[in-house]
């Protein structure tokens, strides 16, 4: 059959032009064999109207039929037959001519084609409705094709529930619903509305599209350190590994983008309750879910010390201020030992001793509650002011100052020969500083040697002269010098 509008040919069964998509309004022909049982059916009935008996009620036997009886039912019973012959004949038609879901697919895409795209989306919906459920591929291809249609179309909001129906794996499979998910958060981009996006993401259980996507899904941050009951000052930090940043409340409210801005830990320093609860917020504006962790702060002791000279290498005289909280007192110790109530109670600055030195401090209340206990380690050595001679020289000046010595040679009244200081090393005093020491020679004229036992330390910084011994730990100890 050809167009009636552009003369192109129209294959068999079209309703619609191809090439120019004019409608084509035909009665389509009965199928010979149909039409040879409905001409059988007229021409049995044509026959029974001619036998009038069939119109003819019978009597009992010696009774005769009376035709005039019967006439006003021959017209009525004539036009009954043929109703029914027509209705047997629509029906036949009917079946025969149905369309079958392939054929409107096919009938959609012509419409498409043509431009007529409402059309297409009205004819592809008739064959979705005449899909089976099971044909999962058949509904996929249909639901493809009628999301390009509506595109197509302008109605991008019907489209995009068209390919939502995609979008379940359980019934679809994960390669198509995360096409239809890549679709759906296109759109959703392209209008800016990451909480939809959001929404998706979290409803999915297709794992891939959450990688895909986990810039919309920011993940939320982590309280350190665990909450609690604590009997000690606490810092809280609030750390995070999604782009975005953290607000928080300590009241217990639900954080969001007008609550604090955390930038640097927390500081939990007075007995109490405090309830932190946490958000990220990324750049689309999508919140995490919010964390909390609640701690209590009780039975705390008194704030620990402040020492105002930090533990370090010092050159020069120092004083060692503390201080702490009024109506406290700090105690301390140098010898390593934790301080306590019964140590060395600090009443004014401490004169760093020379050397190394060890020092605990801790803050007492009026309840003789005790805070953490500070410690400071220093070192203090002089600069070097004495070489080894002038150390030398000065033990002989000394020593001839008080007439142990007759002369700088170290001569000895009554003894032959005379005496040498020799230099032993240096050394480090606990409190008191670096030392030369010296041992003093007995030199006969001979030229024989022998120790008189006698050791002298001389201090580097100021020279000043001690003999050197031991206390009963066998540490080394100066001793001033006296006649002997």
């Amino acid at each position: 059959m050809k167009c009636p509008n552009c003369g192109e040919e129209i294959p068999e069964g079209h309703l619609y032009c191809e090439a120019c998509g004019k409608e084509i309004n035909f009665v389509p022909e009965f199928d010979p064999e149909i039409e040879n049982r409905i001409n059988e059916s007229l021409s049995g009935v044509a026959d029974d109207l001619k036998d009038d008996s069939i119109f003819y009620t019978k009597r009992l036997p010696g009774n005769k039929a009376n035709k005039s009886e019967l006439k006003p039912f021959v017209i009525p019973a004539i036009t009954a037959v043929g109703l029914i012959i027509a209705f047997v004949v629509v029906l036949m038609f009917m079946f025969d001519g149905q369309k079958s879901p392939e054929s409107y697919e096919e009938q959609a895409e012509n419409l498409y084609v043509a431009g007529k795209l409402d059309d297409a989306i009205e004819t592809i919906d008739k064959a979705i409705e005449g899909t089976s459920e099971d044909d999962i591929n058949e509904q996929t291809e249909l639901l493809l094709k009628k999301y390009e249609y509506q595109m197509e179309a302008g109605k991008t909001e019907e489209a995009v529930a068209t390919i939502s129906v995609l979008s379940d794996p359980s019934v679809y499979g994960e390669d198509t619903a995360l096409t239809a998910l890549d679709q759906m958060i296109a759109y959703y981009e392209s209008i800016s509305d990451y909480d939809t996006i959001h929404e998706l993401l979290l409803n999915t259980s297709l794992n891939s599209a959450k990688e895909k996507y986990g810039k919309y899904l920011p993940e939320a941050p982590r309280i350190y350190p665990a909450e609690g009951i604590y009997e000690e000052p606490v810092n809280v930090q609030i750390t995070h590994s999604s782009d975005g940043d953290i607000y928080y409340t300590i009241n217990g409210a639900i954080p969001d983008d007008t609550g604090i801005l955390y930038k640097d830990e927390l500081v939990f320093e007075e007995e109490g309750s405090y309830s932190v609860k946490a958000v990220l917020i990324n750049k689309y504006g999508l919140k995490s879910d919010v964390v909390s962790a609640d701690y209590v702060l009780q039975n705390f002791g008194p704030a620990e010390p402040v020492i105002m000279e930090d533990s370090g290498e010092y050159s020069s005289a120092t004083m060692i201020v503390a201080v702490c909280d009024p109506g406290c007192r700090i105690f301390y110790t140098t010898d390593g030992s934790d301080p306590t109530i019964k140590s060395t109670e600090y009443l004014s600055p401490i004169s760093m001793p020379v050397g190394n030195s060890t020092f605990k401090f801790v803050t007492v209340d009026d309840e003789e509650n005790y805070s953490d206990i500070v410690e400071k380690n220093y070192h203090l050595a002089y600069t070097t002011m004495v070489s080894v001679d002038q150390a030398r020289e000065s033990i002989i000046k000394i020593l001839l100052k008080l007439d142990i010595l007759l002369d700088m040679n170290g001569s000895v009244r009554g003894e032959e020969g005379h005496y040498d200081y020799v230099y032993s090393g240096d050394i480090e005093i606990a409190g008191s500083g670096d030392y030369y020491m010296f041992t003093e020679t007995h030199v006969f004229n001979d030229g024989h040697t022998a120790d008189t036992g006698l050791l002298y330390a001389v201090n580097k910084h100021d020279g000043k002269v001690n003999r050197l011994g031991y206390d009963s730990s066998g540490n080394y100890t100066l001793i001033t010098i006296s006649n002997r």
